[in-house]
């Protein structure tokens, strides 16, 4: 069987989808993972074959010239109107960025699926190109999820039943007809962390077959360093935060985090800080007790941590669930924001935004998530809850059998 793994290039998009891939792999299958070429020497560090189709965007700068924006009256209406009307544009504005980074893959990967005849095709449910290209090819299409607790399915309006025009143009310009749903999903969010049945996707499909899947952790390469498994005698915490932050808080960013280390530090506990290059530089001098790194995979950190402070997105809060460890996430980004409530609806962890991130309510979180063993307690559950959903191995015979092969037959 030979399975097109594509994705949008960015690595929160990528990894949740690394470890079906290697099981298929594993189970004697091809696989290739297709994407612009920015995301290649990700994915071959994943152990994964790369294919390099279309060209990268510089989809920040984009996004900064107002190129996706679409052309809308957002001042008109009454005031709930006119918030039905922003909240309707911004998410129009997500999906003009995905058609457009569809435009910038789809004919060379249509291309390279004419030659090499994938049996199936697994895509993240915003990188478009797979869909047009099952279309284009007759073959079935899954679209994996990136384990938050709900998707919205931007390509609808409004996230109704219509698809968007520039959805419907990806597709006219091969001459087939719209394929709006996938022959499947995939879901890594376990139901603990799992939006109702009826907003886990919206708007949901007409025939909704959707699989779980066990979350298993994976962030990047790495390799275990000396002071890892050291026993200082006090606990661990992480700090940690990504780029996407970065990019919409800007520089207040830093003062977020300046004030989160020292507030964590002043516990007697070691500090882990993981973040950027930059970031790290823009922390300064900071207390003796706080370890700077460049770079661990959080799947090899988090077992020796006895709670994390982060920025929510999915991946990061997934994987501190996955381990265990009493989380505060602080974020008003939407698709992390929802993420982290969910696991501290749980009792697991806590949620702040930026604005409320004083330095006097983390202290008293950080405290908590220390000191009370309730928290440890119910992230146990959660991660009890993430064991129990069948293994990336458990999901390859759906895909087999998708692909009309014998389970276990292997490359074909």
């Amino acid at each position: 069987m030979r399975l097109l793994f594509t994705t949008f290039p960015e690595r929160p998009h990528f990894y949740p989808m690394v470890p079906l891939a290697w099981a298929c792999m594993a189970a004697g299958h091809e696989v290739r993972m297709v994407s612009t070429p920015s995301l290649a020497e990700t994915t071959t560090r994943a152990g994964l074959p790369a294919v390099e189709v279309g060209h990268d965007l510089d989809l920040a700068a984009m996004l900064a010239r107002g190129d996706f924006a679409p052309k809308r009256d957002v001042q008109a209406g009454t005031p709930e109107e006119q918030q039905r009307a922003a909240w309707s544009g911004m998410l129009e504005n997500l999906a003009n960025m995905q058609f457009a980074m569809c435009e910038a893959m789809v004919d060379d990967m249509v291309a390279y699926a004419r030659s090499w005849r994938p049996d199936v095709i697994v895509h993240d449910p915003v990188t478009f190109a797979g869909p047009v290209t099952g279309q284009v090819l007759d073959v079935p299409t899954v679209a994996h999820m990136f384990g938050s607790p709900g998707l919205l399915r931007i390509e609808m309006k409004d996230l109704g039943s219509e698809p968007l025009p520039g959805f419907l143009r990806l597709f006219e310009r091969f001459g087939v007809e719209p394929r709006v749903n996938p022959t499947e999903w995939i879901d890594p969010c376990p139901p603990s962390l799992r939006l109702s049945e009826d907003l886990a996707i919206r708007p949901a499909p007409t025939s909704l077959n959707r699989y779980q899947e066990r979350f298993v952790p994976y962030n990047g390469p790495g390799s275990s360093p000396d002071w890892l498994f050291q026993n200082t005698g006090r606990p661990r915490v992480c700090v940690t935060w990504g780029t996407t932050q970065e990019r919409i808080m800007g520089e207040s960013v830093s003062d977020l985090v300046r004030r989160v280390v020292g507030v964590v530090a002043s516990f007697d506990v070691e500090v882990v800080f993981a973040g950027s290059a930059e970031l790290r530089r823009d922390l300064g001098d900071l207390p003796d007790n706080v370890r700077m790194v460049e770079w661990v995979p959080l799947h090899m950190l988090l077992p020796t941590c006895a709670a994390i402070v982060h920025q929510g997105g999915a991946g990061t809060t997934l994987t501190s669930a996955a381990n265990a460890v009493p989380q505060l996430g602080i974020t008003e980004v939407p698709e992390p924001r929802i993420s982290i409530e969910q696991l501290a609806a749980t009792g697991a962890g806590h949620h702040l935004f930026p604005a409320d991130a004083t330095a006097d309510r983390v202290r008293e979180i950080v405290g908590g998530l220390l000191g009370d063993p309730a928290y440890g307690e119910a992230a146990r559950a959660v991660q009890d809850d993430i064991r129990r959903q069948p293994a990336p191995a458990e999901l390859v015979p759906v895909l087999e059998k998708l692909a009309g092969v014998d389970p276990g037959a292997g490359a074909r």
